[in-house]
């Protein structure tokens, strides 16, 4: 899989690579470093040649799909200690995707608040990167979801401020990684703490989940509010520094998003998605990533409410 790179990774991939490789205890099923070994590589896909027969034809052609992705979100999508290459569910994925399809899925990285803007513009095919399917992102684009995630959030150690509740946040200084579903959770929850006549949520939109990370580490921020999927990600890597305090705010779906007139793309990698279903390549992915709790059935689209 070829992968490219926006300037912003040199200082993003740091962050995210400190937070991948802080110690913790291996276990079964985990690299050294104590999260999942990345390593670890699955069979390689046969094309599907009904999948792949819905593929556009200028797709066909490249033989390419231009994937944005904002890479500093474990264990879904992060760089490898060579600043290079992408690892996570997300990028295994889209490798075993575009296997399926007989195409390449080319992960370029970029904010993730400038990644619908990308598609809509058509300067990527679909945007891999753990977005929250809502209905006001579905005027946009549409998704094809591939999992199931809550919203939480993330403290230091022994949680100093004695944050559980949602509630517990309002006139906190949070950290969200901007434009993303902590960045909207974060107004939801202000929304409710001026109704009960508290502060809002002192938010701080950052341009990366490490960046966040960093704000709660260095004491700039009480608390990072983010999809749980990653935050226990951040705990079990470092399990002496971080804790996870709350119980997920209810369940949402995470989709792939294609631009609206990208029909037949979404449709193609709809029916890949649901072929690795079948032959248990989405299951052993899973596994691999810590995930299975997070599994979705079917390759459902815009099925955010």
């Amino acid at each position: 899989m070829k992968i490219t790179r926006t300037t912003l990774a040199a200082a993003t991939t740091v962050a995210a690579a400190l937070a991948v490789t802080a110690c913790a205890a291996p276990d079964d099923g985990t690299s050294a470093a104590g999260g999942p070994d990345a390593s670890a590589t699955l069979s390689a896909q046969k094309v599907d040649a009904d999948a792949a027969g819905l593929l556009p034809a200028d797709i066909k052609d490249a033989g390419v799909v231009k994937v944005a992705s904002g890479v500093s979100f474990p264990p879904m999508e992060y760089f490898d200690t060579d600043n290079k290459t992408v690892l996570g569910f997300d990028a295994d994925l889209g490798k075993a995707l575009g296997e399926v399809l007989g195409v390449e899925f080319d992960f370029q990285n970029t904010n993730f608040d400038g990644i619908i803007g990308g598609l809509t513009a058509h300067r990527y095919d679909l945007g891999l990167t753990s977005m929250i399917d809502k209905p006001e992102r579905q005027t946009q684009v549409d998704f094809v979801d591939y999992l199931s995630s809550g919203v939480t959030f993330l403290v230091m150690k022994g949680n100093p401020d004695g944050l559980t509740e949602q509630s517990d946040l309002c006139g906190r200084a949070v950290a969200v990684e901007k434009a993303a579903t902590g960045d909207l959770v974060a107004d939801d929850i202000s929304k409710d703490c001026e109704a009960a006549g508290k502060k809002p949520v002192d938010k701080s939109p950052l341009p990366d989940q490490a960046s966040a990370i960093q704000a709660l580490q260095s004491g700039r921020a009480d608390a990072v509010l983010a999809l749980d999927l990653t935050l226990a990600y951040n705990v079990k890597q470092n399990p002496d520094t971080f804790e996870v305090p709350a119980k997920p705010f209810g369940t949402l779906p995470v989709g792939i998003a294609f631009p609206k007139d990208s029909t037949g793309l979404r449709d193609a990698v709809a029916a890949a998605l649901k072929v690795l279903q079948d032959n248990g390549t989405y299951d052993d992915l899973l596994a691999k990533w810590n995930l299975t709790a997070q599994a979705l059935t079917g390759a459902p689209i815009n099925a955010g409410k």
